[in-house]
């Protein structure tokens, strides 16, 4: 029981901090425009010009670099309401750069 409960909190816990960073970026013009996974399933952070596959046909070039390795992680493309800006959260890392085809 003791472990059901821990298994949740860090799962709350997780969401809560995805859920704050998408509420911050939200108050800066941000917003979700797609949620798919990253193609190949390993993912190993940026580097500049580094592009990045999602299985949506989508891909993603660095402009920074952010070591973080994940398997198989979620992916939410967001886009500036007003600018041609754009950042993904990959893992619950925030990332910068440019997104394409």
């Amino acid at each position: 029981m003791n472990k059901l409960i821990t298994i949740l909190a860090c799962c709350f816990v997780s969401f809560s901090a995805l859920a704050s960073d998408l509420e911050d970026l939200a108050k800066d013009g941000y917003a979700v425009i797609d949620e798919t996974t990253v193609k190949g399933y390993d993912f190993e952070g940026c580097e500049y010009d580094k592009v990045i596959a999602f299985n949506n046909g989508l891909k993603f070039k660095c402009s920074e670099y952010s070591y973080h390795y994940s398997y198989n992680p979620e992916v939410y493309i967001l886009k500036h309401a007003q600018y041609d800006s754009y950042k993904v959260i990959i893992d619950d890392e925030e990332f910068e750069g440019r997104l394409g085809r």
